[in-house]
């Protein structure tokens, strides 16, 4: 196998076939090399498979699993997925529409047991853009101004998501992007309750029929396998600024006539979002965890750190990457046409 870097990018580490591309030849290599591979991953918290004959979702399964055998298909997180068919555990990444960007995050870094790995499988080339940036959330911690650091490592953050019930959902809210029977697949508010206390997450019935949730968690998180530090919380997907700075580097790096005009409107949008709803009403938002605003500027800092850090590559057809989701991030840049990103993960 020939191992490699993108140029001028300390990571992914990129693993391509000698001459025997087949599946079996890559099982056959992690199995084989199973320490050296650990190593590589947890040191790089990326690692691409690139050039083999992984035609078919399930040919993507087998791959996660022989990486990490714990796959789960359990998901408390907010974006829109849909279970593959003929697989356990494979899902679409995101039923998002392909204008929605998703900003940099690890993995459900709100709930109790966040995954642990995290897989990506290209089924469809993206036309045009498309591309799953990767950070390293270890370097963003480190790379954060000291007193900035401190205060979240000092206050923590709260999670906040709103959720309407299916009565109240409104098709016009871009910031809200299920309804609380989606998230926790059902429609029994017992069972809802179960799965919240399981998840540590606080959960409160508003008068209308719609949730609220709310957790308390640290800003940070040192990695199981290292206890490397990282940055690990949700602001710069949840807080309503932050759509604002995501879609001002968006069209900094597409430079098109679409992401000129929804720059402007997002920018209208989280403008009257902030002056008309309270910031435990927003549709997501992440606050200190003593429950006060975070401004404006810390969450633009936060994500010019990001975007400084950002490793951004093409899909080619059948990659395959696993991520380390307690060291690096993964978001999607906007994109044109046909894309089928397929997901998995371990917990």
């Amino acid at each position: 196998m020939k191992q490699s870097f993108f140029p001028s990018a300390a990571f992914p580490l990129v693993i391509q076939p000698d001459a025997d591309s087949r599946k079996a030849s890559l099982l056959q290599y992690i199995k084989d090399n199973r320490k050296a591979f650990d190593e590589a991953f947890f040191k790089y918290g990326a690692v691409l498979f690139r050039g083999f004959d992984l035609d078919t979702p399930k040919d993507f399964e087998d791959v996660a699993l022989q990486v990490d055998p714990r796959l789960k298909n359990d998901y408390y997180g907010t974006s829109p997925r849909n279970i593959v068919k003929n697989t356990n555990y494979i899902f679409t990444a995101s039923e998002l529409p392909g204008y929605y960007p998703i900003p940099q995050h690890c993995e459900m870094s709100y709930v109790e047991q966040p995954p642990i790995s995290l897989f990506f499988y290209c089924h469809i080339e993206p036309a045009y853009g498309g591309e799953t940036p990767l950070c390293d959330f270890r370097k963003v911690y480190a790379e954060l101004h000291p007193d900035i650091r401190q205060e979240f490592d000092n206050k923590g953050v709260l999670t906040v998501r709103n959720y309407s019930s299916l009565e109240n959902a409104s098709k016009f809210n871009l910031f809200e992007l299920k309804k609380w029977n989606e998230i926790f697949n059902t429609t029994e508010r017992a069972e809802v309750e179960r799965q919240c206390r399981q998840q540590h997450i606080d959960f409160q019935w508003m008068p209308n029929g719609n949730l609220r949730l709310t957790h308390r968690t640290s800003a940070s998180r040192k990695n199981p396998v290292t206890g490397e530090p990282a940055w690990f919380n949700h602001l710069q997907v949840f807080n309503p600024y932050a759509a604002k700075v995501e879609y001002d580097f968006i069209h900094q790096r597409q430079q098109r006539g679409k992401t000129f005009l929804w720059k402007h409107l997002i920018n209208a949008m989280v403008k009257v979002k902030q002056a008309t709803k309270a910031p435990i009403d927003q549709s997501m938002n992440v606050l200190f965890g003593d429950g006060t605003e975070i401004p404006n500027s810390y969450v633009q800092h936060v994500q010019e750190v990001i975007w400084k850090n950002m490793v951004i590559f093409p899909w080619k057809k059948n990659d395959v990457i696993a991520i380390d989701n307690f060291s690096v991030a993964h978001g999607r840049l906007p994109y044109e046409g046909a894309r089928e990103i397929l997901v998995c993960w371990s917990a």
